[in-house]
């Protein structure tokens, strides 16, 4: 009878071993870095969204997102994961709206989404940025003394949930340099985008410009946006497109 006593002590503490801890409660730590070196300076905005809502959100250095050291404990479920790099004026509005501030340009933003099944204790995430801005060039010819050109739209910024441009007034004096004019414009929606002639404080023309950016066959819906060269000639009421990469542009009729 003692050594049979004796033996049950230990066949309990073998019982107790094989049973595996239930880490399913547990949540995931998530570890998020670029695929290559980030081409623009400015903040990153990460954002985790789980059942349509953003669960963790946080902004880092351009230094320490390259380093790999984006790390966040999140619960585990299948998520989505979006990344905007390039933050130096636009504004994150409630963690759902990245906006463009009044009379700015788009900042150089770069962003991705991507799925991620976070129902393990530990993902890690290398993510590839695509550039989602447009730098437009403007040379206007016959331009008045004095006068500037005004560009307005409606797009403001970015969803931080799904990346989609977001509707809202935008209006921006692109800035001057070597005879010509430049701005950052984010991704359109349309061909609304216009530029009013301005001289001592009131318009005095209005050109579709896109509507011309249209017409030269560019597309706002390409994973990375090109940048455009538009020359405006105020007299002859014309205009030549050039995109980026492209041989030669087109000239078109505009009537302003």
């Amino acid at each position: 009878m003692d050594r049979i006593l004796c033996l049950i002590p230990l066949m309990l503490s073998l019982c107790s071993c094989s049973v595996k801890e239930d880490r399913s409660a547990c949540p995931c730590e998530l570890s998020i870095r670029p695929s290559e070196p980030l081409r623009t300076e400015g903040g990153v905005i990460v954002s985790v969204i789980q059942d349509g809502s953003v669960v963790k959100q946080g902004m880092l250095t351009r230094q320490d997102f390259e380093s790999g050291r984006c790390r966040m404990t999140v619960p585990r479920r299948e998520s989505v994961l979006t990344v905007f790099t390039g933050i130096t004026d636009m504004d994150a509005e409630g963690g759902r709206l990245l906006g463009i501030r009044s009379l700015h340009e788009c900042d150089e933003v770069y962003s991705c989404m991507e799925p991620a099944d976070l129902d393990r204790e530990q993902y890690d995430c290398t993510v590839v940025l695509h550039k989602n801005f447009a730098r437009l060039d403007l040379l206007v010819l016959g331009m008045p003394e004095g006068g500037e050109p005004r560009v307005r739209g409606s797009v403001n910024g970015y969803d931080l949930m799904n990346l989609d441009p977001c509707r809202g007034a935008f209006a921006c004096v692109p800035g001057e340099g070597l005879g010509m004019w430049s701005l950052r414009l984010p991704r359109q929606t349309d061909d609304s985008l216009l530029m009013d002639i301005v001289t001592e404080g009131r318009s005095i023309g209005t050109v579709p410009v896109g509507k011309l950016i249209a017409a030269s066959g560019y597309s706002f819906d390409k994973e990375d946006l090109d940048d455009l060269s538009i020359t405006v000639d105020l007299s002859a009421r014309d205009a030549m497109i050039q995109i980026a990469g492209w041989e030669q542009g087109e000239s078109y009729s505009i009537d302003f």
